[in-house]
């Protein structure tokens, strides 16, 4: 099945239930309108078929022929009996409210052509009033939605009341009647099925939707697959994302994390999910959005763009919700104007249309001030630069900080290298300092005397004959005289003084007197020189290694205290993005921009106040029931309700109530549709709205007490099968699209 196709069936499907919903509605008033509710008068029963006078019978056809050549839905009338009304009120404001315990469709009949003998009815469909049986008859609920209707009035009758009624009239004359506050008669009487007041308007649009869906290659503004209606039945919901800005918050608290989700979500999506407990601050949202909305104009105007139809309507499912609501933007809104009440024709006429009027009476008695508009703007500007340079000091402490943490790397990889060589260095001192310790007996040796000593030992070992001596040096030694004795004597003289400088060390030398004691003493000698060379060779290392470590250290303190520079530069900046705080740091920023967005808007406000005092004329007529006005709002949409959302840039409204406010099923012309407690709303009610806006929030607890039903299973059945299967939609069609699907449908 096409998309197209199908949203024809579901819209038929919708209408289907509504038509269901008004044949068993609880009470039905008696009106003197020209088109009267109830008719009793030429209505009678005769076993089991219902009899007409004439003339009741050509009213409706006449009514029913109206209907159609006007392209409206047909006329829809059904019988019940017997006749319980109650009276509520005295004298003009005397009503009669009757209470059907079900009704019989006779609305084909008059399609067709009068019948003196009269209509069966058994053979028309009929539906039980779950809620005047209860309240009348005292049926459990759980007795109420097992009602068997698939069977025929007649087994329905029997089962509810536990009687035997061979005939329809039998029932009549036979059926405990209610007591106390109740007036009865038993008598048959038909009344009208299509003046549900919480219905009207919503028949109305979905049968403008179904008639623009009708037509060949229909172009419709919103038949796109992102706008908010289609999303609302075809799409899939996006998770939002941290990495958005959003501008202009309402005087009250900063937004928390999940608050701030949805109005990420909003910046990127035409439609917006919401779903909380009570008081997680759904309402609260409402009021961003709003401050979002006036500061995103107000800053689109200073900034030279063309200013466009910025309406934002609230709706709410009660009067309760939407009273709320109001309560909230008069305590907090800027100004008297900010935001217009609406809802039925009561409120219009008690509320909307005085408040439209002292508007026109303020903008008429204002003056514009050059300066003063001038001034709000640059005080505008001044607001967003402050934000904007937040931003811009944020995107450079991220760079800077992706600097600082590379060069805080860097420093760790350094001293952790200087941390490995001090590491290395250490155990080769500690090897060395092990060998040194070993050779502590040569700290202080002598070695300068030692030297000396060791020359002149060397010199007596040469002056020594040996029988390897050349004749030479023989000759020369007995020339000399040189013997053994004599070179000792010269050895003793020439150490004298070196030996001396030992004498009061842990080395004292002793002179050798003879061949062997020398060549002894040059063992030693050499010996110990040898070992006081090492000793000072390896200090010397030692002293070299202590100062590269030294060097190593100081290295160290200074890489760590840049570290710890660099880290309390770190410390310094916030620890989450900016754009995961700004919205809480910074409220008092974002609230200042609104604050001033509305100041300048009311400046924008009087500078075009012509133009706007026009647009709230045309409104005003439109609301109260004018067709010229209805008219030049159908040509001129775009400008008056640009104009109009300048000073009043929110509507509020019941769901049941929109029309009411916004008379024509124009597309796309609200901005931005703000919908609470959804989730006692039945999904096809939300559908005109969405088709009318640029953007929807929808906002409601999934687990709240889910919408009222008042039919019974064996309805259900029927119109699941009729509105859904016969239709060639599927089961998961119905669980996702049927009003009656109210666990999976809202």
């Amino acid at each position: 099945m096409l998309e197209s196709e199908k949203l024809i069936q579901i819209v038929q499907a919708w209408l289907g239930y509504i038509r269901l919903e008004e044949l068993t509605q609880a009470e039905v008033e008696r009106s003197s309108d020209i088109y009267s509710k109830v008719v009793d008068k030429g209505v009678q029963l005769v076993g089991n078929k219902l009899l007409l006078d004439n003339e009741v019978f050509t009213q409706f056809q006449k009514q029913q022929q109206a209907a159609k050549r006007g392209n409206k839905n047909d006329v829809q009338v059904a019988v019940a009996f017997p006749q319980i009304y109650i009276i509520n009120g005295k004298g003009k404001d005397q009503k009669l409210k009757y209470l059907p315990l079900f009704t019989i469709d006779i609305s084909p009949i008059f399609k067709g052509n009068y019948r003196k003998t009269g209509w069966d009815l058994t053979e028309y469909e009929f539906q039980p009033v779950i809620v005047n049986l209860m309240r009348l008859y005292g049926l459990e609920e759980e007795q109420a939605e097992s009602l068997i209707v698939a069977s025929g009035i007649l087994k329905f009758l029997e089962d509810t009341f536990k009687g035997r009624f061979p005939t329809l009239r039998d029932f009549l004359e036979l059926v405990d009647l209610p007591e106390g506050k109740y007036k009865t008669f038993r008598q048959p009487y038909l009344l009208r099925c299509d003046f549900t007041p919480y219905n009207a308007l919503l028949k109305l649009d979905l049968l403008e939707i179904l008639k623009e869906l009708q037509q060949p290659d229909s172009k419709a503004e919103w038949l796109t697959e992102t706008h908010p209606a289609m999303q609302y039945l075809w799409g899939q919901p996006q998770s939002p994302r941290d990495e958005v800005m959003f501008w202009g918050a309402f005087p009250s608290h900063a937004p928390d994390e999940f608050q701030a989700s949805v109005l990420k979500h909003a910046q990127e999506n035409l439609l917006t999910a919401v779903c909380g407990p009570p008081g997680n601050g759904k309402t609260e949202v409402f009021l961003h959005l709003i401050a979002q909305q006036v500061a995103n104009r107000a800053l689109r105007l200073v900034h030279g763009e063309d200013d466009v139809n910025n309406l934002i309507f609230f709706v709410g499912a009660n009067n309760s919700t939407v009273k709320k609501f109001q309560q909230r933007l008069a305590t907090d809104s800027p100004a008297q104007q900010f935001y217009l009440p609406g809802g039925n024709q009561t409120n219009i006429r008690k509320e909307t249309l005085p408040k439209l009027q002292s508007t026109q009476d303020w903008l008429r008695n204002a003056e514009f001030d050059q300066d003063s508009w001038q001034q709000a703007k640059l005080e505008l500007l001044q607001a967003s630069s402050e934000i904007q340079q937040l931003q811009e000091q944020d995107r450079l402490n991220t760079a800077q900080k992706v600097i600082d943490v590379e060069r805080r790397s860097q420093l760790d990889v350094e001293i952790q290298s200087h941390n490995n060589d001090i590491a290395a260095k250490s155990a080769e001192l500690q090897a060395l300092t092990e060998q040194l310790s070993s050779l502590a007996a040569y700290e202080n040796f002598p070695i300068d005397a030692y030297e000396q000593i060791q020359s002149a030992l060397f010199q007596a070992e040469r002056e020594l004959p040996k029988d390897s001596d050349s004749i030479t040096k023989r000759v020369l030694d007995w020339l000399n005289a040189t013997t053994d004795k004599r070179i000792f004597q010269r050895l003793a003289n020439r150490i004298n003084a070196a030996v001396l400088n030992t004498l009061a060390t842990a080395h004292p030398f002793q002179i050798p007197i003879d061949p062997s004691s020398l060549t002894t003493a040059i063992t030693s000698i050499n010996q110990k020189i040898g070992l006081s060379r090492q000793w000072r060779n390896q200090n010397l290392e030692v002293t070299s290694i202590q100062s590269q470590i030294a060097a190593l250290t100081n290295e160290i303190e200074l890489k760590q205290a840049q570290q710890q520079q660099i880290q309390k530069q770190l410390d310094s900046y916030p620890q989450a993005d900016f754009l995961c705080r700004f919205y809480r740091d910074y409220h008092h920023l974002q609230l200042e921009l609104f604050q001033r967005a509305w100041a300048f808007l009311l400046q924008e406000t009087l500078r075009r106040k012509d133009s706007v005092m026009r647009a709230l004329e045309t409104y005003g007529s439109v609301l109260a029931g004018d067709g010229e006005a209805l008219l030049k709002l159908s040509t001129d949409s775009d400008a008056i309700y640009r104009d109009l959302s300048l000073i009043f840039p929110v509507i509020t409204s019941t769901l049941q109530s929109m029309r009411n406010m916004l008379p024509i099923l124009q597309p796309n012309i609200i901005k931005l549709a703000l919908v609470d407690e959804a989730g006692t709303t039945l999904i096809h009610q939300l559908f005109p709205l969405l088709v009318r806006s640029q953007q929807a929030v929808v906002a409601g607890d999934s687990q709240q007490i889910e919408p009222i039903v008042n039919m019974s299973d064996d309805t259900i059945k029927q119109y699941f099968k009729t509105a859904f299967l016969d239709r060639g939609m599927r089961n998961e069609d119905y669980y996702r699209y049927a009003p009656t699907a109210k666990y999976t449908a809202t």
